[in-house]
């Protein structure tokens, strides 16, 4: 007679234990991967949170898993705990980038179910998100403290190209090694 038999379970698929868990996981990287870009030493002008756009991190990966509700949460909930845990962004800021968050986490699926080039939809959700915070700068200047709202989509594009490129490496990489499984139901477990 041989040993007791090994039951083969399946393995425990990430981001769907439960929606609170899943939520407060995402949570916590849109708070720590902005806080990360804060500690890296780089000169006082240099910010690198607009320029490398760490809180699109964890709602991209939302959209990309088709986790629908999680990824609406942690786009309106991150830029104000951000807010309440670090100061930054301020909190016209923060409306702005809820704003980017909300269009992003909506675009983000839509197109990948609707494209053949998976791997380049953060490019577009971005810039959709860019346009319609765009419109709220020109009809609440405010947002943008005042500044021609045109130069300042412009120069905010421009400025965070580093972050759209790291979107795209993090989109291969989630489609790669943890693509989602049939209808949002998470990462496949290997």
């Amino acid at each position: 007679m041989s040993g007791p038999v090994a039951i083969a379970r399946p393995l425990p698929r990430f981001l769907t234990v439960s929606r609170p868990r899943e939520l407060g996981i995402l949570l916590t990287l849109s708070v720590l991967f902005p806080f990360l870009m804060h500690l890296l030493p780089v000169p006082e002008t240099s910010r690198l949170g607009a320029r490398l756009l760490p809180m699109f991190y964890a709602p991209l990966l939302a959209a990309l898993w088709g986790r629908r509700e999680t990824g609406w949460l942690v786009a309106l909930l991150a830029p104000w705990l951000n807010w309440a845990l670090t100061g930054h962004p301020a909190p016209l800021g923060a409306i702005v980038i809820m704003i980017q968050l909300l269009v992003f986490v909506l675009v983000v699926p839509l197109l990948l179910n609707a494209t053949f080039v998976r791997w380049l939809v953060a490019i577009p959700a971005y810039f959709a998100g860019m346009a319609l915070s765009l419109l709220a700068a020109l009809l609440i200047p405010a947002l943008i403290g005042g500044r021609p709202p045109l130069t300042w989509a412009v120069q905010s594009v421009i400025f965070s190209l580093p972050g759209v490129a790291a979107l795209v490496v993090i989109t291969c990489l989630v489609l790669r090694y943890y693509p989602p499984a049939g209808k949002g139901g998470g990462p496949v477990a290997a």
